[in-house]
């Protein structure tokens, strides 16, 4: 290699390395204020393409939207009750999955989420789940819980699931 190459690749590495911080730190900025949600509305046509790659066997085929938006907003509800720290990393998460250049290397998609079918959102949730670095294996976790938790915590879920409720009610 000579020098000239060497300089070239030097400086394409550098630009590189400052575009990702600068990318990191737009990320982490999360305002997280005690009883509001981390989800942006920009979050919001994701989570519709999450909940319906997650749920889609317990959608109902009629009122399915409706149910998907049931289901997000019972979502957005559970964030509410995390702890600063994990609505933070929450929000980072989603902020980083929403943006094109998130969405395309964590997500492998190369279309936006509205247009994402059950099937691209179900295989990006596999290799999320699967994924080869440990480190990403979480967001997996904490996108699926959050879902299914508002999801199954709506009382009128429960009776597709045999569950009669709980025991008692607290006051």
């Amino acid at each position: 290699m000579n020098r000239r190459r060497f300089i070239k690749l030097g400086a394409t590495g550098l630009l590189m390395a400052g575009g990702l911080g600068w990318l990191g730190r737009h990320f982490a900025k999360v305002d997280v204020v005690a009883g509001r949600s981390v989800v942006l509305p920009q979050h919001r046509p994701m989570l519709h393409a999450l909940a319906e790659g997650l749920l889609d066997p317990a959608l109902p085929a009629t009122g399915r939207q409706e149910a998907i938006e049931v289901a997000v907003n019972a979502f957005i509800e559970a964030t509410k009750t995390l702890a600063a720290s994990a609505q933070a990393e929450l929000g980072q998460l989603l902020n980083i999955l929403e943006n094109p250049v998130g969405r395309r290397l964590i997500a492998d998609l190369g279309t936006n989420w509205e247009k994402a079918t059950p099937a691209q959102v179900q295989a990006f949730l596999i290799s999320f789940r699967d994924h080869p670095i440990p480190a990403l294996q979480p967001g997996y976790h904490a996108l699926h819980d959050l879902m299914m938790a508002g999801w199954y915590g709506q009382p009128g879920q429960w009776v597709d699931m045999g569950y009669p409720g709980p025991p008692f009610q607290i006051a």
